[in-house]
């Protein structure tokens, strides 16, 4: 990775899924989200670095027996160019949804 200073994205909070949105570094690379998903799931965003080459690797977290969370198949990691048409992707998707039917 390199010494670049890298946006922190704003995360949305709805109810009782806590977000963090501050970045962290720990063994899977730099932290930028976590999200609860339910009551044994979170969904991390994290930039890391693999054979040389930067990512962004998007994935759920299952609450392992041992009472830590640890990273499932359950994911995608793609390269930071592909970030913008992810994110319009996203953001398509949810404008389809009637506002009524979010909760």
């Amino acid at each position: 990775m390199t010494d670049k200073k890298m946006a922190d994205p704003k995360a949305s909070q709805n109810g009782s899924h806590a977000a963090r949105n501050d970045s962290a570094t720990d063994a899977q690379g730099v932290q930028f989200l976590d999200i609860q998903k339910s009551d044994s799931e979170r969904l991390r965003v994290y930039v890391k670095e693999y054979r040389g080459r930067t990512y962004i690797d998007i994935r759920v977290w299952y609450l392992a027996d041992g009472g830590e969370y640890r990273p499932s198949g359950k994911g995608i990691t793609v390269r930071p160019a592909l970030a913008a048409g992810l994110i319009q992707g996203i953001d398509l998707a949810a404008r389809s949804f009637d506002p009524k039917e979010m909760s």
